[in-house]
């Protein structure tokens, strides 16, 4: 399809570093094969009965908006289209900034600062968005909860204390799929795993599979009493039918674990 500008203003021809009275005439795919390309796409949007169409381009470090509308006879054929380019790149810039700072603010919002794993709000969001949601999937939820580390920061600094919780938060993430497990920070001592699509038995094979991990990390935890830093694990299935309050339900098998003796797994009862 021929297109040919009859009407050129230079701050047109300054895009295409050249001049105004040069382009007037030339058809459009003889200087610049995006422009015309967009051309196209227009036509065949006005075509659709559509008045005005706009497309973005990238040239020589800027960013620009090609804005298309066309003109009518009398007998209300398309007559002529109107191009106008405008230089966007600020605009461009000014929401790179936006994106960027949206993505601090979710970072500061759902992302835990000491361990780099999501936190609480992000796993009270993937329920309602995920778990919620799709009542149909397999869920199992798993708590795990270090032994005495409350001992564990008095002996050997908060600081120390907190270099292990980053070490263990990054222990946990890489023996993790993400395709099917998800790994949470809720507080101080606790990380909440959350599993899709497995069976019992492979949720607590992958219980103790982690609670070995943390073991053989050989964190000492008590010096004189030759001790080193273990987990006990709590785990919970949701079925469809159940509406519990599942961080309550970690709680109590967390807590039924610990009974069990330091370093257990407990699987709460539905």
């Amino acid at each position: 399809m021929d297109s040919r500008l009859i009407g050129v203003n230079q701050q047109f021809a300054d895009i295409f570093q050249s001049d105004a009275l040069y382009l007037s005439g030339k058809l459009l795919n003889n200087f610049s094969n995006i422009i015309y390309s967009h051309f196209i796409a227009a036509i065949e949007k006005f075509q659709d009965g559509e008045e005005q169409a706009n497309f973005e381009f990238y040239s020589k470090g800027h960013f620009y908006l090609s804005y298309f509308k066309i003109l009518h006879d009398i007998e209300q054929n398309i007559n002529a289209v109107i191009l106008i380019c405008a230089d966007v790149t600020r605009l461009k810039r000014r929401e790179k900034v936006l994106i960027l700072n949206n993505q601090k603010l979710h970072d500061h919002l759902f992302i835990d600062d000491l361990t780099g794993l999501p936190n609480k709000m992000a796993f009270d969001r993937f329920i309602q968005e995920k778990v919620v949601k799709n009542k149909q999937t397999l869920y199992a939820f798993m708590k795990i909860d270090l032994d005495h580390f409350k001992k564990f920061n008095q002996v050997h600094s908060y600081t120390y204390g907190d270099e292990i919780l980053t070490e263990i938060g990054r222990l946990l993430n890489d023996e993790l799929n993400a395709d099917y497990a998800h790994i949470f920070r809720l507080n101080s001592a606790s990380f909440v795993i959350v599993v899709q699509g497995m069976t019992p038995w492979a949720v607590l094979t992958l219980a103790e599979r982690l609670k070995i991990k943390i073991m053989q990390e050989n964190i000492v935890l008590d010096t004189l009493k030759n001790e080193i830093l273990t987990a006990s694990i709590g785990i919970y299935h949701l079925s469809a039918e159940q509406d519990h309050d599942i961080l309550q339900q970690l709680d109590l098998a967390v807590r039924q674990a610990k009974a069990q003796g330091q370093n257990s797994i407990h699987v709460l009862s539905t």
